[in-house]
Parts: C-alpha cells; structure tokens; sequence
C-alpha cells in the first residue's frame, strides 16, 4: 500500500518490544535527541503498521514523549515481516557490534521462517529466502566474513566486542585471539600462530629474494600502491577528473546525526546532488551549485572565484565534499561567506602540514568545533555512489568548524 503520513495519539501507538531486545536504551543519545527535536523539530516522522504499532522511531517516540507532545507525525506502512523491517529502517542507525550481531539473529530466525526446509511439492510455490551468512551480511552491510569474525568473537569472549566498538581492537585482532585461545585448543590442532611468519623467515634466508622478487611474487607494484594512496579511484586505479567522487548518503547521515543546523546551508561542490538531496530530506533548505555540469543544482559557479559569489552573499552554513586537492581553498573560502558553521569532508591526512596548521588550524575566529574520523574505510567510486565498504588506504572524516567557537 502507498505510505502516508498521520497525525497519531502518542497514546495509541503500541511499541514494539523487539526494539529494546536489539538496541537497549542509551541515556546520552537519548538527551542528544531531545535536544534536538527541541531545537528543529521533529525532521523524520515515525514509522507505524495498519495497527498502530511502532516499527521505526522507538529513540524519537521516546524523546518527544519526554518534550510533552501529545501527538507525532506518522508513516503508515504495512509490511511482510514487521522484524525484518524493524532491522531495515534501522540500517543508518550506529549501532554496536553487539546490536549488529541482535540483528544478525533476528534475520537468521526470520529467513528461516520464510520458507520451507525441503523439496517443493509438485506446484508448489515457495518465496523468501534461507538463511545464509550471506544474505544476513548484505543486509546489514557488512561483509560475510567479518560477520562471522564477529559471531566467533560473541560465542567465545563477547567482551572484546565492546574494545572493537572503542577502537581498541580491530575485528581481525579479535578473532585472533579467540582463534588462538578457544577455537584451535576446541580443534585440538591447527598450525601454531606464528607458524606462516616463521617459515616466511626460513624462506627469505634461504633464497635471500630481493624486493623486487617479493613484490612480483605478490602480483602489486609500487606504482598501483602510490595510485590508492593519492586518491586514485579504488576500484580501477584512475583517477576521475577533477576529482568527483560522490558523496554516500551515509556519510552525510552520520553527520547529520551528530551536528544541528541552524539557517540556510550552502552545498557548494554539489555534483549530482547526493549530499544536498540528503540535506533537503531531512528538512534542511539548500542552496546547490556547482562549477562542472553534473546535471544538478546551480551549474557554472566557481566556488573559488569571488566574483562569482556576490549575488549569493553571505549565508548561515556550507557543508561540502570539495575536490581531495582542493581541500585548503575551500576550507578558507567557506569562512569567509558562511556565519554559523563550515563542514568539509576530507582527508584524515589533511590534519598535517605546516601551510594548512597557518592557514586553518590556528585560527580563533573559525576554529575547528570537531573532527568526525570515521572508525571504517571510506572507498569512494568516480561518477556513481555505491556501498561504503573498506578497500582504501585512506583514512576520511568531518571537519567542522564553527563560529565564535
């Protein structure tokens, strides 16, 4: 049925208990939240079935509960399988490793009820889908094998999920560990840990390669190396022209999760509009240029050329994804038109460098507020958005900078 919103007694809405079995409750989230809502409303209406019962928006449901409405803004929507819609409108949501693997077990039991086990019968006809690692890991995002690093990682030592979550331990490192302590001791073989390294050794003192014999061995040379590191496309090693590279809608969720805007915003690299229609989704209003043609926005507009920007002015906030090799320029001009808050996403790296530390770094009237380092590897692909999956050697995140800060 098509969706449509309601205005709904918050009385009347049922919640779902599923919700607070995957995602508990965090009390820091949940006053951010309110915060929020009380400063520009409520951005995103809640998402109830044909009987009122509460399938996305447990976290706004609760927040607004606590301001004193009365009433809130609904989405009607009927669904197959009101769990596996419960985890699928929570995909932009950070979650823990933890609520990850809720999730993970919940799509387990659910497919599995989906179909029958066996041959069909002579017509009969069969929908849904097993469970499989796969079909779990692509809808959580995240690969089949570190899905299963992580259901290890529970079953044997389910506190080291919360140091992967702190950034203490990456989810190979983890999986190491119970390997080494539970898993081959549970076998009662399996190669030593250090076994690969030391017959590497063994190796190289016996033919004492060169470095140059290795890195053919390993089928990579320098320059491929040199091309990921300098911001060459990942998945073919060329670098798109004029560097565009669409912005996920992920990324700009996440920081829009963390920062509030007040005023107008100003996307000034807008390409194809990935980050302004986000921007606007979410109820920002939005000014979009661009110099290139990419088919969206205001098209011509030289972002570094100041005469270009004086029949614009001045305006509240500029959030962007400028070209990697004009990160600085567009950092310093964004200062100069923007009153409230400047967000640039950009290379972790870009926090080094003498000229950048005068330039930006140092400065007191538009200091950096915060920097968002994200915990995973951003892979950016020329002219198309696709998944964010790991599969580049650079680290990327959010500077913001705000005003009088």
């Amino acid at each position: 049925m098509t969706d449509y919103i309601i205005k709904m007694d918050l009385d009347k809405i049922n919640l779902n208990p599923l919700n607070e079995q995957l995602y508990g409750y965090n009390e820091k989230e949940h006053k951010e939240l309110v915060k929020s809502i009380e400063l520009n409303g409520l951005l995103e209406p809640l998402t109830i079935t044909k009987d009122n019962l509460l399938v996305s928006g447990h976290r706004r449901y609760n927040a607004v509960r606590e301001i004193g409405w009365e009433d809130v803004d609904c989405r009607l929507r009927e669904f197959d399988n009101v769990s596996v819609a419960l985890v699928e409108l929570n995909k932009t949501r950070i979650k823990t490793k933890t609520e990850l693997l809720n999730e993970a077990e919940i799509l387990k039991t659910e497919y599995s009820k989906m179909i029958k086990k066996g041959r069909p019968k002579n017509g009969e006809k069969r929908e849904g889908k097993n469970w499989s690692i796969l079909n779990v890991s692509e809808k959580l995002n995240i690969g089949a094998t570190n899905l299963k690093k992580l259901m290890s990682v529970k079953k044997y030592d389910e506190s080291l999920l919360e140091k992967i979550d702190l950034g203490l331990l990456s989810i190979g490192k983890a999986y190491s560990i119970v390997r080494e302590k539970y898993i081959l001791n549970e076998k009662g073989a399996g190669r030593k840990p250090n076994d690969f390294r030391t017959e590497y050794r063994v190796l190289l003192d016996k033919w004492k390669p060169t470095i140059d014999d290795v890195v053919s061995v390993m089928n990579l040379n320098t320059d491929i190396w040199s091309q990921r590191v300098n911001g060459f496309d990942t998945n073919t090693n060329v670098r798109e022209e004029e560097d565009y590279y669409p912005t996920h809608p992920k990324l700009t969720q996440l920081l829009l999760e963390r920062e509030n805007f007040i005023g107008r915003i100003w996307e000034p690299a807008c390409g194809g509009g990935h980050m302004s229609e986000e921007l606007i989704r979410c109820g920002y209003d939005v000014l979009s240029t661009e110099k290139y043609d990419r088919g969206y926005g205001i098209r011509g507009v030289d972002f570094l050329d100041d005469t270009q920007l004086k029949k614009y002015g001045k305006i509240d906030n500029i959030i962007t994804n400028p070209p990697f090799k004009s990160f600085t320029e567009f950092v310093l001009q964004s200062k100069k038109y923007a009153t409230k808050k400047v967000c640039v996403l950009g290379k972790t790296i870009a926090l080094e460098g003498i000229n950048r530390y005068n330039k930006i770094w140092t400065d007191k009237d538009f200091p950096l507020k915060t920097y968002y380092q994200f915990n995973g590897r951003v892979s950016f692909s020329k002219n198309e958005i696709k998944t964010i999956v790991s599969g580049t050697l650079m680290g990327f995140g959010w500077y913001v900078f705000e005003k009088g800060y």
